[in-house]
């Protein structure tokens, strides 16, 4: 990837600028402004199409580089820059404790020597920097190490340095919360270094990292610490070693004598990137980079697992050297969509000799300009959570290693760390948080995701949804495009003026007010076409201040979640499934979310009774009795696969709905899951592959709602890539279309 850029939103209406930013190695590039029609470049498809908008010209080349590592800072402030007695202290569960020179707090010079620090220094433990003014530096440990925690068995230590500069002695504690016989790990260090005055720098005081340089746009933060910081705090004098063990016991900051200068309570503000000062002096700060808040503290009872009901015993923040929340790139150009450009899928195109990178975004129609009847919802949460997803890079499927990175794409987001919510921090930590202030590089035209085919790769997610705008746009379909952060900003507002709604083929994940706005467009007669799988299943939440990122959490479902972690620290609100939140997805799409995955081949589908009710004659039209539906497409072979869902009764599908027909027949890569499944089909011996448990099927559905709207569901994540077989000319296309045309009608009946 020579060439790599991000755009600063997702979708911009007609007359808006949108602003890209671009990273280039070359001396300069090519960028032009394309409409994107079709993206998967299978050469058993339409192949790969974009139509020209605007040349933007040759632009010169600029090295832009990612600075992962998330910290808090506290600006720079006369109250700060001790030059005599300090002591810094925090509870710390380190997870990686072996790593050298970790920042815990720090108002440290790196490059000059000067300032204060506490730092962990992998064998050698927690570490005291101290720089004086004459230039001499001093760095004290106590060479013990830390250790690390296990998963559901965390290793707090209580750490304090000190320096006492009318006796020139320094003291270093390093004390477990749970102390054992024979600790090794436990050490309280004290030393002479002679008296002297502290080297003054106008830093800002860091917590989970330190200054190793300034740059023109500030002071450059290495030594990022992975794991918890838990009430930090800095007195402007050294504290005695009973003063420092009433502090571990649980005393108050403010209780244990003068000279407090701040005291950081992390148990507040969950949703923000502020850190709020408890000493009265307000040392605010920020966090930067988005670490993962809500996490609990030293003091975790486990007697709740929601924040929200203890906040006092969730006042730790989990830091890790890969978050990125923001790359800052400064704007490359610039593009002002025309008031007469069609709302659509467009790209900024960055082209140099054989490099190139498409940087996708909607257009949406001009404020007050006339609304098409048919709205495409572009499923960007799905775009997000999903975004440089590397996950499989660490198991084996098919007998061989799953990821490697084939691809350029791939190559980029291995060499700089970027995480997907699938992945895992370098720590072994879940991925909490994601955002698209920085480069998205598996929301691209031509790419393919590996695992799909067995390996062989397939459009996913972005290119997938392609395969849909291309048959919109070979039909001759008016048709808007918005996104679901549009969706989360303006509510049922931007569905109401629609007489359909389209979904792309994997819109899987869905905020509370996301949920609340389709419900509220289909309860006042709207239309829904459902043409994926496993939709409307998962939860996501937007903090207060902007949608630019999004959280997910899985409530300790996976191997490496931590129990106690289930909210979502940007509204409180559980981080499960919308099945065990009580909003299961057949109670919208008449289908159950995700019945099965599997990754090998697509299944067709064969018509059901329900499929000659006259109800659905609308949707079989020109279809035979007997026809089997999508025994061909693009996503392995058929119009059913992938990840699949099925009408379920007792999970929410609705009575009067028809179930029109049913793919199964899988292969026992997939594989019934259990949020899938009704408390009656349950059972701990049944055979969960779909060659033997008849629930791993895919099914169509259609039912009618209020004020003459109504659903249509294909359950299925492959059916959009069958919609081009045969020139467009097959009965996937042929339904799809019956469907639209009258759910996009006027007609109410």
């Amino acid at each position: 990837m020579d060439i790599v850029g991000y755009a600063d939103r997702y979708s911009v209406r007609a007359g808006d600028t949108i602003r890209f930013m671009v990273s280039s190695k070359l001396p300069s590039y090519q960028a032009d402004i394309v409409r994107l029609i079709h993206g998967d470049v299978n050469p058993e498809g339409p192949g790969f199409k974009e139509e020209p908008v605007q040349a933007v010209g040759t632009l010169e080349g600029r090295f832009q580089e990612l600075v992962p590592g998330s910290y808090a800072a506290v600006e720079d402030s006369p109250l700060l820059r001790l030059k005599g007695s300090f002591t810094l202290l925090a509870w710390i569960s380190s997870t990686t404790p072996s790593k050298f020179s970790q920042g815990i707090l720090t108002k440290w010079s790196d490059f000059g020597g000067a300032g204060f620090g506490m730092m962990l220094d992998g064998e050698r433990g927690l570490t005291l920097c101290v720089g004086s003014a004459d230039g001499r530096v001093e760095r004290i440990s106590t060479g013990v190490a830390v250790r690390a925690p296990a998963l559901h068995s965390p290793a707090w230590y209580f750490v304090a340095v000190s320096y006492d500069s009318s006796t020139g002695r320094v003291m270093l504690y390093q004390q477990p919360r749970t102390i054992w016989p024979m600790d090794e790990t436990a050490a309280v260090v004290e030393r002479e270094i002679g008296q002297l005055e502290v080297a003054e720098n106008g830093l800002p005081l860091v917590m989970a990292g330190y200054c190793e340089g300034e740059d023109p746009s500030g002071p450059r933060i290495a030594g990022h610490f992975n794991g918890k910081i838990d009430r930090p705090a800095l007195y402007g004098r050294a504290l005695s070693l009973r003063e420092l063990e009433s502090l571990r016991d649980g005393a108050s900051p403010s209780e244990v004598g003068d000279g407090l200068v701040g005291a950081w309570d992390f148990g507040r503000d969950f949703a923000t990137d502020l850190i709020t000062d408890v000493s009265g002096n307000r040392l605010h700060g920020n966090t930067v980079n988005r670490p993962t808040r809500a996490m609990h503290g030293h003091n975790w009872t486990a007697n709740h697992i929601d924040f929200t009901l203890a906040p006092q015993e969730y006042g730790a923040i989990h830091f890790h050297d890969d978050d990125l929340d923001d790359a800052r790139w400064d704007v490359s150009f610039e593009f002002q969509a025309p008031l007469d450009l069609r709302s659509g899928v467009y790209a900024a195109r960055l082209m140099e000799g054989g490099s190139e990178d498409y940087v996708p975004f909607f257009v949406r129609p001009a404020e007050g300009a006339t609304l098409s009847r048919i709205l495409f919802l572009a499923p960007t949460n799905s775009y997000l959570t999903y975004a440089n997803n590397h996950s499989y890079a660490r198991t084996e499927y098919s007998g061989r290693i799953a990821w490697e990175p084939s691809t350029p794409q791939d190559e980029y987001i291995a060499e700089n760390h970027l995480n997907s919510t699938y992945d895992v921090h370098t720590d072994g930590s879940p991925v909490f948080y994601s955002s698209r202030r920085r480069p998205n590089l598996t929301m691209r035209p031509k790419y393919n995701f590996w695992y799909l085919r067995l390996g062989r790769g397939g459009p996913w997610q972005f290119n997938g949804d392609l395969h849909l705008v291309d048959w919109l746009h070979e039909q001759g379909y008016v048709y808007d495009v918005a996104t679901d952060e549009d969706l989360q900003n303006e509510g049922a507002d931007l569905l109401k003026p629609y007489n359909v709604v389209v979904t792309g083929s994997h819109p899987e994940y869905w905020s509370s007010q996301g949920l609340d706005a389709m419900d509220a467009y289909l309860a006042g007669g709207g239309r829904l076409m459902y043409l994926g799988g496993n939709g409307f299943f998962s939860v996501v939440s937007f903090p207060p201040d902007s949608t630019h990122c999004i959280e997910m959490r899985r409530s300790a479902a996976r191997p490496h979640d931590e129990a106690g972690q289930n909210n979502h620290s940007f509204t409180g609100e559980p981080g499960m499934n919308w099945n065990a939140r009580g909003r299961p997805s057949g109670r919208i799409l008449g289908v159950g979310s995700s019945t099965g995955t599997g990754f090998d081949y697509s299944m067709p589908y064969h018509r059901l009774d329900d499929s000659y009710d006259p109800r659905a004659a609308f949707i079989f039209e020109g279809i035979g009795r007997d026809e089997v539906i999508g025994n061909f497409g693009l996503k392995q072979g058929g119009a059913g696969g992938v990840e699949i869902d099925r009408a379920d009764y007792s999970l929410g599908t609705p009575p009067h709905a028809l179930v029109l027909a049913t793919a199964s027949g899988f292969s026992d890569h997939y594989q019934l899951i259990m949020e899938a499944e009704s408390v009656g089909d349950y059972s701990r011996g049944r055979r969960r592959g779909g060659s033997q448990n008849p629930l791993v099927r895919s099914d169509l559905v259609y039912f009618e709602g209020p004020a003459g709207g109504g659903v249509f569901s294909v359950g299925s994540i492959a059916w959009c890539g069958s919609l081009s077989h045969n020139d467009y000319d097959n009965n996937v296309s042929r339904i799809t279309k019956n469907v639209l045309d009258r759910f996009a009608s006027d007609a109410r009946s």
